[in-house]
């Protein structure tokens, strides 16, 4: 406890001092109707050898959730979306693949300012490795159940075996086995968490007009992009702009995708 509370102290004041010279009202300048939805990947403290647009360190993450909560956020879940009084000032966060990183780094910080999140889970790399610059270790379902029951973390699907084909994904497949292996998924997704889930996230952003219409034939109500936009109030979910975030996005960054002017 003393040492989460020593590293929140010092964030703050960290946060603090790198915003001082340009004072942002952030409540003046984003509409409450637009949503910014956070895509984040691998949070690690090697990303400078990792060389990749999807690893975030984890003092910048905990600077980017510090300023979000000291300015009055709130991240939400999909499932909030269709709630209006909850959404002002409003956030999502997500993370796709899912590393083992998100417990050590992410959820501590999630936790303390009671930040909702979601991971896109790659079924066939569950409880392993993915060999994406390196060997980057994945959550096991026991990790899944133990997230989930705190009440703060939804589970969505990147694909179940699609994910290894970095130049097609969903877009690459034909229906028949684009459905089956959603449908593979979400019946490993039953048996691991005894219900199956309702978000899928596109690999890589590939997708057509017949992923949707397979998505939702295989039971998914929140289908996510990684088109960069604000997700309006109002829109339908089927194909749900994400705001992809890197180890280049220091606090001014940040602010700028959510909309914040200085």
């Amino acid at each position: 406890m003393s040492f989460d509370m020593t590293r929140r102290f010092f964030l703050t004041a960290m946060a603090t001092v790198m915003v001082m010279p340009n004072k942002i009202f952030a409540s003046d300048s984003v509409h409450p109707v637009s949503i910014p939805i956070l895509l984040y990947h691998d949070l690690s403290s090697k990303w400078w050898l990792m060389k990749d647009d999807y690893t975030v360190t984890p003092a910048l993450f905990a600077a980017q959730m510090e300023w979000l909560h000291s300015n009055g956020y709130k991240a939400v879940s999909f499932a909030d979306l269709g709630k209006e009084s909850s959404l002002e000032k409003a956030v999502i966060i997500t993370f796709d693949d899912g590393y083992a990183s998100f417990v050590h780094y992410a959820f501590p910080f999630l936790r303390s300012y009671g930040f909702k999140a979601t991971i896109n889970i790659i079924g066939q790399y569950v409880g392993s490795y993915i060999t994406d610059q390196g060997a980057r270790p994945t959550l096991s379902w026991d990790e899944y159940r133990y997230l989930k029951s705190s009440g703060l973390v939804s589970l969505g699907c990147h694909t179940d075996r699609l994910h290894a084909f970095r130049n097609q994904g969903a877009a690459g497949v034909s229906d028949d086995v684009l459905l089956e292996d959603l449908q593979r998924f979400q019946s490993i997704f039953k048996q691991e968490m005894g219900t199956t889930s309702e978000i899928i996230a596109w690999p890589y952003g590939l997708y057509n007009e017949r992923s949707i219409t397979v998505a939702r034939k295989a039971g998914f109500r929140y289908i996510l992009t990684s088109k960069q936009g604000f997700y309006q109030h109002g829109d339908n979910y089927t194909q749900i702009p994400r705001i992809s975030i890197s180890n280049k996005d220091q606090l001014f960054t940040f602010q700028s995708h959510l909309g914040v002017r200085r």
